[in-house]
């Protein structure tokens, strides 16, 4: 008998093939596309007789306005979270680092007395056991078990602002498997992990691909003896493939892909590599050519009609447009729609200095009637704004951390390979406001900055600065010098409200383009 292991990861709320921000659209993706893709799958392996389980692997209450209006406006009917899940017939769940983006209570209600969540190393403080779910399910079919065991990464807390994770220990995930694998193995056929985590070194040569810090564990995870298949996410990466001959998958982002592992349970576990019949394989079923599954897209229709009025309400009026309409080129020159946002962060907080990123290259950037879906599409992530103090030495390191982001090839500007490979990394580079400043790309990487005047004085490195930045970046994380600072306040107003409350404020706004800053090649 073969075991089909089917797995989403990483829809982020996408469920309709649209990105949300531009309405009518229709794009290549979508948890109901993949829920097409899954069931035509499942139904052939079932005809074959195959032991078939689909898991779902995290990071799927959070991501679109969907996940922000049922969070926060619709509460009420959040129970779409449980029920979808349930219609499309996961056999597992496992909570990703954006589900604890909302809070744990909401997380316990969401996940109340669901029995296919499986959390095995994320523990209540005061019990030492999972704080919802349970480690790890044994599923049966024809005398065949197979045990399936669920894991997060253990880098939320380095994220997430402490209050929407109280009492929760983040505990090793390699140190977990490796027990549960130990004992589970003698008890069953066959031993999956699904792992919201992905890989931070090559699959291939092992060559180091990111820092080590702890946050994508799954090459350790191959190593334990005993796993039959390996279930990743969280990096938004296309892989598929049988590595120390175990098939693992990672099928991107907005359920583009459909992971696939096959195992004969039948099969010697040191089956060798030339019966290729017993062999594992793994591949990704992309679901662009899957029409989305009618039936979900009609029982959705009701709240996805309450979503659009909700986006489509006119929260406040600029002067003039602020479109954002080629992103690459904002980030070498500026845009007045940045310079808004960073005016927004100083004015909150009175620092001398603010950062901000153009997240991804679909931001649309403002109308001159500005609409919630444009407010969300912009700013997807329920990020608070902090303030932090530097010395004008380590703002002079922050800023060559960003001048990183470009490189020179054939006198071009491009961006470089390691804000691309293995993941897209735009939303580590900050744009700012209150200096004045230059990348000389023709120079060594740390020797590219010029810092000209920082609100209009020379420019003093023993001097402190405080800087208005996200929550995110507060944390080190894309640049690890805001760690080293001092934080000064933390604002715990989510940014798209403090945004909101700004624009209203301030009907009819001119922003200027502040031409502050210059790339050198």
């Amino acid at each position: 008998m073969k075991l089909q292991v089917l797995s989403t990861s990483d829809s982020h709320t996408f469920w309709w093939a649209s990105n949300i921000i531009d309405r009518d659209a229709v794009k290549p993706y979508g948890l109901f596309r993949a829920a097409s893709t899954m069931a035509v799958v499942e139904q052939m392996a079932k005809v074959r007789g195959d032991f078939v389980l689909k898991i779902e692997n995290g990071d799927f209450i959070q991501g679109s306005p969907l996940g922000t209006y049922l969070a926060n406006v619709a509460v009420d009917k959040s129970a779409v979270f449980k029920k979808m899940p349930q219609e499309m017939g996961y056999d597992a769940r496992v909570l990703g680092n954006h589900e604890f983006n909302f809070g744990r209570a909401y997380l316990e209600h969401i996940f109340k007395d669901d029995e296919s969540l499986l959390n095995a190393n994320v523990l209540d403080e005061e019990t030492g056991l999972p704080f919802i779910g349970k480690a790890y399910n044994i599923f049966e079919k024809k005398g065949k078990k197979v045990a399936v065991i669920g894991l997060t990464t253990k880098y939320v807390p380095n994220w997430e602002r402490p209050e929407n994770i109280p009492g929760l220990l983040f505990e090793d995930p390699v140190k977990i498997a490796r027990d549960l694998v130990k004992k589970l193995s003698k008890q069953v056929d066959a031993v999956i992990i699904a792992y919201h985590g992905g890989f931070s070194r090559d699959l291939d040569t092992n060559e180091l691909l990111e820092k080590e810090t702890g946050e994508n564990q799954g090459n350790e995870l191959l190593e334990i003896p005993g796993v039959s298949a390996l279930v990743t996410g969280h990096q938004h990466r296309l892989l598929s493939g049988v590595y120390k001959g175990i098939p693992i998958s990672q099928p991107g982002y907005r359920a583009e892909a459909v992971g696939q592992l096959t195992v004969d349970l039948d099969a010697d576990r040191n089956q060798k590599a030339s019966d290729t019949t017993k062999c594992p394989s793994a591949r990704l079923i992309k679901t662009a050519d899957w029409p989305e599954k009618a039936k979900y897209v009609n029982e959705m229709a009701g709240i996805k009609a309450d979503l659009d009025q909700w986006l489509d309400q006119v929260i406040a009026h600029l002067a003039t447009d602020l479109i954002l309409e080629n992103i690459p080129k904002a980030r070498q020159e500026g845009h007045d729609f940045v310079d808004l946002i960073n005016q927004v962060q100083l004015e909150t907080t009175g620092a001398d200095l603010s950062a901000t990123a153009l997240f991804n290259d679909e931001m649309p950037g403002f109308h001159r009637a500005v609409t919630r879906r444009e407010l969300l599409g912009n700013y997807p992530f329920p990020n608070t704004l902090v303030s932090i103090s530097l010395t004008g030495e380590q703002l002079k390191t922050a800023l060559e951390v960003n001048a990183g982001y470009f490189s020179l090839q054939d006198d071009a500007i491009k961006v470089s390979q390691a804000y691309q490979y293995p993941k897209k990394q735009d939303y580590n580079y900050d744009l700012w406001s209150g200096l004045v400043y230059r990348f000389d790309l023709t120079m060594p990487l740390g020797q590219r900055v010029v810092i000209e005047t920082v609100n209009g004085q020379p420019y003093d490195p023993k001097k402190t600065y405080t800087v208005a930045v996200n929550n995110y970046r507060a944390t080190g994380a894309g640049n690890e010098v805001f760690s080293k600072g001092k934080v000064i306040k933390d604002y715990p107003k989510p940014l798209t409200t403090l945004l909101a409350d700004y624009l209203e404020k301030h009907d009819g706004l001119v922003i200027e383009k502040q031409h502050n800053f210059h790339i050198d090649k």
